[in-house]
């Protein structure tokens, strides 16, 4: 499969963890902590995309202000309408649209908008190094097999 052809759907992206707009960051992080994830999906009243937060935005917009987490609404430090990549589109224009931007995370939506993942840039190049280890290892096996004929 070359890269061209796959779509964000073949880098397998995270099931989204998803907060209410409401919350306190104190319990998105908690939240975060306890599923062992860095980032979280905010959604507003409506139930639609409102906003990403990472572990690097509660370090940066919250711990160095001094803000206090069980009194501060994620709203208020998220990144509001985030970036986001549809299921379909194309894996390699994903991963140029996180790596230009430096983007960590990534939200994935369906063909309706609704958010069905989120893709992770560290994910993304562990899966990469595993398939170029596989290739690797099959093409000098196969080296070794020839040798030996």
């Amino acid at each position: 499969v070359k890269m061209a052809d796959t779509t964000v759907l073949k880098l397998r992206p995270k099931a989204p963890m998803i907060c209410h707009s409401s919350d306190t960051v104190l319990g998105v992080s908690q939240m975060l902590a306890s599923k062992r994830g860095d980032a979280a999906i905010i959604t507003d009243s409506s139930g639609g995309l409102a906003g990403i937060i990472t572990d690097t935005d509660v370090t940066r917009r919250v711990v160095a202000k001094e803000l206090l987490p069980s009194c501060t609404r994620v709203s208020d430090v998220m990144t509001a309408n985030p970036t986001c990549v549809s299921s379909s589109d194309s894996a390699t224009d994903a991963l140029v649209t996180m790596v230009e931007n430096h983007f960590r995370h990534l939200p994935v939506t369906d063909d309706n908008g609704a958010v069905v993942g989120v893709l992770d840039i560290a994910k993304c190049l562990n899966d990469a190094i595993t398939k170029l280890e596989k290739q690797k290892d099959k093409s000098s096996s196969a080296a070794e097999d020839a040798v030996k004929q």
